[in-house]
C-alpha cells in the first residue's frame, strides 16, 4: 500500500481543441504534489493540470466536514437549510469550497473553506459573498468526498491503476 501522503488526484483539462476544453483527472503517485501534477503533464501532453490533491488531504476535509455535518462543528451556513433535531445535517448539504485570493498570484496555495448549503453552487456563492476578494475555483460536497476517498483508497493498495514516479516505495 502506498502512502497517502504520495497518492494524489490531479485535476484538469484536456487541451481538445485551440478553444475547447473538456475537465478531467487522473489519479498518479509520486512524491510531492509538485512532481504528480508534473508528471501527468510530462505523460499526457494535452493535459493541463489545474489543481492537486492527496489522499491525506481528502482524509482530514472528510474528517473535518463530517465533524461538521454531525453538528460538532460550526461553518458559514445558508439560511433555510434544514437540520435534524440532532443539530446534524445531511452530508449532501456539507461542501468545501476551493478558491484563490484575486489579490495574490495565482501561484499561492488555494485557500479552504466549508460551507453548509443547499446545493454547490449556492455553497459558491455564499462563499464569494463572504469573501469579496476570493476566486472561487469548485465546490464539492461531503458524500462526493467520501466516494473520492474510497476511490483514491483503491488507488493506494494497487487495485485501481494510475501514473507512477519511478522510486515511489509501497
Amino acid at each position: 500500500m502506498y502512502d497517502d501522503g504520495r497518492v494524489f488526484l490531479v485535476a484538469g483539462y484536456w487541451a481538445k481543441l485551440k478553444k475547447s476544453f473538456s475537465s478531467a483527472s487522473v489519479y498518479v503517485i509520486a512524491e510531492t504534489a509538485a512532481v504528480a501534477s508534473s508528471l501527468a503533464k510530462r505523460c499526457m501532453p494535452q493535459f493541463q493540470p489545474a489543481g492537486v490533491m492527496s489522499l491525506a488531504e481528502v482524509r482530514r476535509y472528510v474528517a473535518y466536514m463530517s465533524r461538521i455535518a454531525s453538528g460538532d462543528e460550526v461553518c458559514l451556513t445558508q439560511g433555510g437549510v434544514a437540520r435534524h433535531p440532532d443539530g446534524s445535517v445531511p452530508i449532501g448539504q456539507v461542501f468545501v469550497v476551493v478558491g484563490f485570493s484575486k489579490t495574490h498570484s495565482p501561484d499561492r496555495d488555494p485557500i479552504v473553506n466549508f460551507v453548509v448549503a443547499k446545493s454547490d453552487v449556492e455553497a459558491a456563492v455564499l462563499q464569494q459573498a463572504s469573501m469579496p476578494s476570493l476566486s472561487v475555483s469548485g465546490a464539492t460536497s461531503l458524500d462526493r468526498l467520501v466516494a473520492l476517498k474510497s476511490r483514491m483508497e483503491h488507488v493506494a493498495t494497487g487495485e485501481t491503476p494510475a501514473l507512477k514516479e519511478q522510486g515511489v516505495i509501497r
